[in-house]
């Protein structure tokens, strides 16, 4: 008598199920732990920002320096700047080039000599406590500029971003200058005077002849 074979189903074993999701758990648990890495290195802290804008007026081809974002000694860090951006409405016609005023600051003005020791250029520069960004902007034809809150990206150790800055903005109107002479609506005195009259030394021998006969 031949006896069937019976077939058992095999059940996994309790601890390889308890293995997978360890290594489910591990897994997921680095894919957070790299994401907030990567979310922390891509934020670096805030730089200031302020409210209100700047208002002023200039002359065609002739450059205004504006004052956007000035930190003083109590901003504890140094950061390398990479690119500073901005919206300027309109383009055409108009040049807005980033500085960086160093030892100084200013507010609207077409001599930053005055009130910067040195403007650098900011790419891969570094920015730290008593530095201001300024923008200086050149127009072609007369128009009135918008220029929006400039926009930095730098690295601030091992974090790096794109953070706005500063000012909200600034409105520049530019009109047209055409140089001319100015003219002295004065006339310009006589150099030659008149030499006062004087009596002839005959007229006077003869007045005293004349008088000297008419008392004898």
């Amino acid at each position: 008598m031949s006896s069937g074979s019976l077939e058992v189903s095999r059940r996994q074993h309790p601890e390889k199920r308890s293995k997978l999701w360890r290594i489910l758990i591990i897994l997921a648990t680095l894919g957070v732990a790299v994401g907030w890495l990567v979310w922390f290195l891509r934020t670096p802290e805030d730089l200031p920002t302020e409210s209100g804008r700047v208002t002023d007026s200039g002359v065609v081809d002739q450059t205004v320096y504006v004052g956007m974002l000035a930190v003083g000694d109590d901003f504890d860090r140094t950061i390398r700047i990479s690119e500073i951006s901005v919206d300027v409405n309109p383009e055409d016609g108009v040049e807005v080039v980033p500085l960086i005023c160093r030892g100084g600051s200013l507010s609207v003005t077409t001599d930053a000599e005055s009130f910067c020791p040195e403007l650098d250029d900011p790419e891969d520069a570094e920015f730290s406590g008593g530095d201001a960004i300024v923008l200086a902007v050149t127009a072609s034809t007369a128009t009135e500029v918008e220029i929006g809150r400039i926009e930095v990206s730098f690295r601030d150790g091992i974090r790096w971003g794109t953070k706005e800055a500063g000012l909200e903005g600034a409105t520049l109107t530019f009109v047209d200058h055409a140089p001319g002479t100015v003219e002295d609506e004065t006339e310009p005195e006589d150099s030659t005077s008149e030499r006062p009259e004087q009596d002839d030394p005959k007229d006077d021998k003869k007045g005293k002849e004349k008088e000297e006969g008419n008392n004898a």
